[in-house]
C-alpha cells in the first residue's frame, strides 16, 4: 500500500474515531493537521491543481471558503468566522488529497473498508447509548457527539458498506459487510433520531429507482432492512416517528421551525452576504429574539438555514450548486462507463453508492447543522476522482491491452501505467 494512501486512511479514521480519546498524546499535538498539510504537500509536489480545478464542484467549494473569509471583515462578530475558515481550509485540504491518491480500484476497496469499519466501530463502543433516553453525547470525534450528528454519519456509511456487499468477489468481504450494514442499522434506529431515519428511507428510495435494476432484489433487500427496523427499533422510536406528522405538537419539531424562520428574516435583513459565519447566534440574541423567546441562544437545525441566514442568498446557491454538481458528477461518471466500459461493475456502483450517500446527506442536513462536517468534502473529493478514473479509460487507442484492463489500471488517455504488464 502507498504510504501517502495509508497516510489518508489514517487521517480519516482518526478524523472520525476521534484519537484524541483513546491517546491524549494525539489531542495535544496537532498530528491531524500536521499529517494533512504533509499529504497535502506531497500531492501538490507530485500534481497540479490543473486536474481538480477543472471540477466546478471544487471552484465553487473554493467559493464558499472564499465567503466564510469574508466574514472576518463583514461579518457581526467577526471573530467568529476563524474557526470555521479554519476548518474548512482544513477539509479542502482533505478534499483534494482525496481526489489524487483514491485513484484505482484497489484505492477505492481500501477507503470503502475503512469508512465502513470505522463507522462500525463507533457503533460497537457506543451501544450502552443506543436505545436508551436522549440524553449524554457519544464517544466518537466532536461532529459526532450528537446522536442525531451520529446518525447521519453513519447514514454517510451506509451506501458505502453497500458497495462492498454488492462489488466484492470475495464471499467473505461480503458477509463481513453484510454484518456491517446490521450494526450500521442498528446504530440509525438506535439513536432514534427522526432526521436521520428520513434519511435513511431518501437512500434506499434512491437506491430503489437508481442504483439498481433487480426491482423485486431491491424489494427484497428494502423488506429485509424494515425487518430489521422494527425488530431492533427501541419501544419509543416509533413513537417519535409518529411526532413527525404531528409536528405541531411536538416542541423540538415547533423549535426548528422557529430558528428557520429566524434565518430566512436574517437573509432578508442582511441578503448579499448574511450576518457572517459563525454569528448567527450572536445575531438572534442581539436582533431577532421575541421578548416571549424562552432560550436566548438557539441552533438553526439545518444547514441550509444556517447556511442562509450567515452567507446570505449568493451563500445558499454556491452551497446547493456543490451538492448538485457532485451528483452531477456521479451522474456523468455513470455514462462515461455505459460507453467505455459498461461491464465494469464496481466503477458503476461505486459512483451510484456515493449519490445514495449524498442523497442521504442532503436529507440529513435539512435537521442537523454541520455546516463544516468533513462528510460533504469526503464525497466530492471521491465523486470527482471517481469520474477523473473513468476520464482515463480509453476506448479508441490502437493499444488493444487498453481495452482489457479494467480502470483502475489506465494511468491517463494517453498511455498505461508501466507496471500493467508486469
Amino acid at each position: 500500500m502507498p504510504l501517502p494512501l495509508l497516510g489518508l486512511l489514517f487521517l480519516v479514521a482518526a478524523e472520525y474515531v476521534g484519537l484524541g480519546i483513546f491517546i491524549p498524546v494525539y489531542n495535544a499535538l496537532p498530528i491531524a493537521l500536521g499529517l494533512s498539510f504533509l499529504l497535502f504537500l506531497q500531492v501538490v509536489f507530485n500534481n497540479t491543481f490543473g486536474p481538480v480545478m477543472q471540477y466546478k464542484t471544487a471552484k465553487y467549494y473554493l467559493a464558499f471558503v472564499f465567503l466564510t473569509a469574508s466574514a472576518l471583515v463583514h461579518g457581526l462578530i467577526q471573530s467568529y468566522a476563524i474557526n470555521p475558515l479554519k476548518v474548512e481550509v482544513g477539509y479542502l485540504m482533505l478534499m483534494i488529497i482525496t481526489f489524487y491518491l483514491v485513484d484505482n480500484k484497489k484505492s477505492v476497496l481500501l477507503y470503502a473498508i475503512m469508512f465502513t469499519a470505522v463507522h462500525v466501530f463507533l457503533v460497537f463502543i457506543n451501544l450502552n447509548k443506543l436505545g436508551n433516553a436522549r440524553v449524554g453525547s457519544f464517544q466518537a470525534s466532536f461532529f459526532l457527539g450528537d446522536g442525531n450528528d451520529f446518525a447521519w454519519s453513519l447514514n454517510v456509511a451506509l451506501p458505502i458498506a453497500f458497495y462492498l456487499v454488492f462489488s466484492s468477489k470475495k464471499l467473505i468481504i461480503r458477509l463481513v459487510a453484510i454484518a456491517a450494514i446490521g450494526m450500521i442499522l442498528l446504530g440509525i434506529i438506535g439513536t432514534q433520531s427522526r432526521g436521520a431515519s428520513l434519511a435513511m428511507v431518501a437512500g434506499f428510495l434512491y437506491y430503489f429507482l437508481f442504483v439498481t435494476k433487480k426491482k423485486s432484489s431491491a424489494l427484497l433487500i428494502i423488506s429485509i432492512v424494515a425487518g430489521v427496523v422494527v425488530m431492533v427499533a427501541p419501544d419509543n422510536y416509533f413513537n417519535r416517528m409518529e411526532t413527525i406528522s404531528n409536528y405541531e405538537e411536538d416542541t423540538s419539531a415547533m423549535g426548528r421551525i422557529h430558528a428557520w424562520r429566524t434565518a430566512t428574516e436574517m437573509a432578508v435583513d442582511h441578503p448579499l452576504l448574511g450576518v457572517g459565519a459563525g454569528s448567527f447566534n450572536s445575531a438572534y440574541g442581539r436582533d431577532y429574539r421575541k421578548p416571549d423567546d424562552p432560550v436566548r441562544w438557539i441552533s438553526t437545525h439545518s444547514v441550509y438555514f444556517k447556511v442562509l441566514a450567515e452567507y446570505g442568498f449568493p451563500g445558499i446557491i454556491i452551497f446547493v450548486l456543490i451538492i448538485f454538481s457532485a451528483i452531477k458528477t456521479n451522474n456523468e461518471t455513470v455514462r462515461l462507463l455505459k460507453q467505455k466500459d459498461p461491464g465494469n461493475i464496481q466503477h458503476l456502483l461505486w459512483a451510484r453508492c456515493l449519490n445514495w450517500s449524498l442523497i442521504a446527506w442532503g436529507v440529513g442536513a435539512m435537521f442537523l447543522t454541520g455546516v463544516d462536517y468533513p462528510h460533504l468534502y469526503l464525497l466530492v473529493g471521491l465523486s470527482m476522482a471517481s469520474h477523473r478514473m473513468a476520464t482515463r479509460i480509453k476506448t479508441d487507442s490502437s493499444v488493444e491491452e487498453v481495452k482489457k484492463k479494467p480502470w483502475d489500471e489506465v494511468d491517463s488517455v494517453d498511455h498505461v501505467r508501466p507496471d500493467v504488464f508486469k
